[in-house]
């Protein structure tokens, strides 16, 4: 990559799609971006839809085991502009709820993805936060060219979710998923082999 076409303030949008086609990247796995739910049809006019409190701006689908299925949901925050052209970071904790309810809708794993922040002590303030009142939830921090990411903060695996509760997620993802973009699916979730 060439540092000098990429942004020094990335936004939402680039880091969310660095993250999906170069980061996360794996044949094995179900990459999905802007997952908002799914949608059936009973009968010839009638269409049932399932929306999630908050979509899973990539979920990732892979097989834990023989036996068990992995999501793992990441909220995306980065730089913004205000009316002006000014680029702002993303405030201290923003996304910290929407990975919260990642996990409500059934996600094994969260993280918040941020833009390396440009005051280190934001960092270990995030963590301490995190430590004390969001124990399950993950920072991600990407470069500000885009080049790599470190995982600051690891996840904490949510207890309160099912296989049986992914099993049907990812066969609604499967199909009757809303979203904006999915990877080519592994075999074994071709042949529904979770």
């Amino acid at each position: 990559m060439s540092s000098s076409k990429e942004p020094l303030h990335p936004q939402e949008a680039q880091i969310q799609d660095r993250m999906f086609a170069v980061f996360l990247k794996d044949e094995q796995r179900v990459r999905v971006k802007n997952w908002t739910g799914w949608s059936y049809r009973k009968g010839r006019s009638h269409k049932e839809r399932t929306q999630f409190y908050r979509e899973f701006d990539i979920a990732i689908f892979s097989k834990a085991s023989s036996y068990d299925l992995e999501l793992t949901g990441y909220e995306i925050k980065g730089w913004r502009k205000d009316r002006k052209g000014k680029m702002f970071e993303p405030a201290f904790g923003d996304g910290l709820d929407q990975a919260l309810v990642l996990l409500q809708e059934g996600a094994d794993f969260a993280y918040v993805v941020y833009p390396e922040p440009t005051n280190q002590r934001n960092k270990t303030d995030l963590k301490e936060l995190c430590d004390r009142y969001a124990s399950h939830i993950g920072i991600i921090f990407v470069a500000n060219d885009l080049s790599y990411h470190t995982k600051f903060r690891e996840a904490q695996r949510n207890n309160h979710t099912t296989r049986d509760r992914k099993k049907n997620m990812l066969t609604s993802l499967t199909t009757g998923g809303n979203f904006s973009d999915i990877s080519e699916l592994p075999v074994w979730v071709k042949k529904q082999e979770y």
